[in-house]
């Protein structure tokens, strides 16, 4: 996979989904079922999944920020260079008219 955001994003919703199955088959061995037990297994998923992302995907996190990085200094170079020749073309305007 070459696309960090992806891959980081990937894992960690791996991570949820494997944390989710663990705490549903936790509480189903203690017959704890009834309204909102969902929203209680997905918050625990939620919170646990985010510690272990935090704790492990350290690598994976730090090549998505760089990926990120560097595609926002290629669109500020593109801009940059817009803006240069954009310039340039209304200083020659500027001078036609003069």
């Amino acid at each position: 996979m070459s696309n960090p955001a992806l891959r980081y994003s990937l894992y960690r919703l791996g991570i949820f989904a494997a944390l989710f199955a663990v705490v549903m088959v936790v509480f189903g061995l203690f017959d704890l079922n009834g309204r909102g037990i969902i929203f209680l297994a997905i918050g625990i998923a939620a919170a646990v999944s985010a510690v272990i992302s935090y704790k492990f995907l350290n690598a994976q996190r730090d090549a998505m920020s760089e990926a990120l990085y560097n595609r926002v200094q290629r669109a500020k170079e593109r801009i940059a260079e817009d803006n240069r020749a954009e310039d340039a073309s209304a200083a020659a305007i500027v001078r036609e008219a003069s």
